[in-house]
């Protein structure tokens, strides 16, 4: 009975510590230069679910978390991309901000329009 009690107790920890806010849509226009999309919380992480969008001019698009970098591609002028959460892993995002870390993106020829969906876990 014990035994069962404890593994209770972790199933519980880890199924909370997972928990998140309710996701949030918004619009994306990224210049050349740093653009801070999801301003950093002090007490929590920031989750993005999806990123799309098509860079306006051929140049790169690096994806940062403060001054971590999380992915770079090098895009052709009115190409797309899509960097969206693995199927079946409902809740995990695609990329993680640890707290104090703001999610931005680096444009480096055009101008990134697209779409954002993130939440924040405290």
């Amino acid at each position: 009975m014990e035994i069962e009690i404890d593994r209770v107790i972790k199933l519980k920890k880890y199924m909370l510590q997972d928990a998140h806010s309710k996701k949030t849509s918004a619009a994306v226009a990224a210049t050349v230069g740093t653009t801070i999309v999801v301003a950093a919380q002090d007490d929590a992480y920031i989750y993005v679910h999806e990123l799309i969008g098509d860079l306006a001019g051929a140049g790169n698009l690096t994806i940062m978390a403060g001054v971590r970098t999380l992915a770079a591609f090098a895009l052709d002028a009115g190409q797309g991309i899509t960097e969206q959460d693995e199927p079946g892993m409902d809740g995990v995002p695609r990329f993680e901000c640890r707290p104090g870390e703001a999610f931005s993106l680096v444009v480096t020829g055009g101008t990134f329009n697209g779409s954002i969906d993130y939440s924040f876990r405290y």
